[in-house]
C-alpha cells in the first residue's frame, strides 16, 4: 500500500507526489453533545470492500450535512464521516489528442502516477453516522439514500445506536450487524 501518512515508520520517498485530502472536516452537526443523548445513530454501511476516494467522502458529508443543517438546525443532529483516506491511488494516464499513439508507450511501463488518495474500507464497515431524534427519521433516511449513491458499493441504511427497544421498533431499520 501506498499510504500517505507523515510518520518516522512509513518511509515517504516510496510514495512522492499526488494530491492532498479533499475532505478536511469529518464532523458535522452539535459535536458537544453526545452520542447517547440523541434517540437514534442511524449508519451507513458498506456491503464490499472497496477503496473510497476523498472527493466521494467530501460528496457524502456535503450531501448529508448541508440539508440536514438548513432543515433542522445545528442543534437536531450529529455527523460523523469515519474512514480516514490515507491510501494513494495510482492512474496510468493516456493522452488524448491526435496522434497520441505515435507519442506514448501504452500499457508499456503502466505504473501511473499517484492522482489522489482514498480509504480503504472492508465489507459491513460504517462510513457515516449521524445522530438524531425520531422526528427527524424521514429526512435522514432519505439524505442516507442520496449519499449511498456516491459510493461504488451497494450499502445498507442501519441502527446503530438507540435510546429504547419500542424507538428501534418505530424507526424500521436492522439493527448494524459487522458481519
Amino acid at each position: 500500500p501506498y499510504q500517505y501518512k507523515r510518520s518516522s515508520n512509513h518511509r515517504r520517498e516510496y510514495a512522492r507526489g499526488g494530491a492532498q485530502s479533499k475532505i478536511v472536516r469529518f464532523w458535522g452537526g452539535a459535536k458537544e453533545i453526545p452520542w447517547e443523548d440523541f434517540e437514534l445513530v442511524i449508519g451507513l454501511k458498506v456491503n464490499s470492500q472497496i477503496q473510497i476516494s476523498s472527493n466521494s467522502l467530501e460528496a457524502i458529508r456535503i450531501t448529508v450535512n448541508g440539508v440536514l443543517q438548513r432543515k433542522l438546525g445545528n442543534q437536531a443532529y450529529r455527523l460523523r464521516v469515519r474512514p480516514k483516506p490515507f491510501q494513494k491511488y495510482r492512474e496510468n494516464r493516456m493522452l488524448a489528442f491526435a496522434g497520441a499513439d505515435r507519442v506514448q508507450s501504452g500499457m508499456r511501463n503502466s505504473f501511473g502516477r499517484s492522482t489522489g488518495v482514498c480509504a480503504r474500507v472492508r465489507a459491513g464497515q460504517i462510513v457515516l453516522d449521524v445522530g438524531t431524534y425520531i422526528r427527524n427519521l424521514p429526512l435522514v433516511r432519505d439524505r442516507l439514500r442520496i449519499a449511498s449513491m456516491k459510493i461504488s458499493s451497494p450499502c445498507q441504511i442501519v441502527v446503530i445506536g438507540y435510546k429504547t427497544p419500542e424507538l428501534l421498533k418505530k424507526s424500521g431499520l436492522p439493527l448494524y450487524d459487522a458481519k
